[in-house]
């Protein structure tokens, strides 16, 4: 059995004692930018004695001024962001901002996974409507291509709840399939799962061990920020 430890590193220095318990550590971050999560995933069940069977992580907490920054090098995934964000307030009348965050989320997790574009509309679809019908139409409306039955049935599967990622009691499964296509597909399912475990930043009940992409980890202030700049209710 595996069993996964949280802290806070800060200019070098663990400033928090390592816990299963992931509280601590998630308000550290969400209060202080210069927080860095830290994580220590080991088998042995003795966390005061490091060894090979032991590895910490340290996950650099990405900022929501410098995500926008990125902008001025020029970035697909920010690009069709904000022509999202333009575009839905002229289309949609959505009552709150939770469709902003969505929007972020899913360009900061598809940039840092290097997605293909098509997966990255697909991720925006997925995590803002819940019907097939309505994406159908935006993909028509957009003149996107290459556009497959079978990705139309896997749009109506990821829409399907429960949208959350599974808990391990144990060591953690890793599915890699032989076709880079259904990895793809698998990843970008992921990718979805993390997007709306971020959005329960707003409750304060996000579940850190529910995170299946490592980039997720870093997305955990840039989630509180989004809250701050994107409240609920719309103005």
């Amino acid at each position: 059995m595996t069993t996964k430890y949280y802290s806070i590193l800060e200019n070098n220095q663990l400033i928090l004692p390592w816990s299963k318990d992931y509280e601590a550590a998630q308000k550290k971050i969400q209060g202080d930018k210069k927080a860095e999560l830290a994580t220590l995933t080991e088998s042995s069940l003795n966390v005061d004695t490091l060894d090979s069977n032991n590895e910490i992580t340290v996950y650099t907490q990405d900022l929501l001024e410098d995500f926008m920054d990125r902008q001025k090098n020029g970035s697909y995934y920010l690009d069709n962001a904000f022509f999202l964000i333009d575009d839905f307030d002229k289309r949609f009348e959505f009552k709150d901002s939770r469709y902003l965050r969505i929007i972020y989320l899913v360009a900061a997790l598809s940039q840092k996974n290097s997605v293909t574009q098509k997966i990255n509309w697909m991720l925006n679809f997925a995590a803002i409507f819940n019907n097939v019908d309505e994406i159908k139409d935006l993909v028509s409306s957009y003149g996107l291509k290459e556009w497959s039955d079978f990705d139309y049935k896997f749009m109506e599967e990821l829409l399907k709840d429960p949208i959350v990622g599974p808990t391990w009691e144990k060591r953690r499964v890793t599915l890699h399939f032989s076709s880079i296509r259904y990895q793809q597909y698998f990843e970008a399912a992921q990718i979805l799962q993390d997007v709306h475990e971020l959005l329960n930043m707003t409750s304060g009940k996000i579940d850190l061990d529910r995170l299946q992409n490592e980039h997720s980890l870093e997305l955990l202030h840039m989630s509180y920020e989004l809250i701050k700049f994107f409240p609920d209710k719309k103005d």
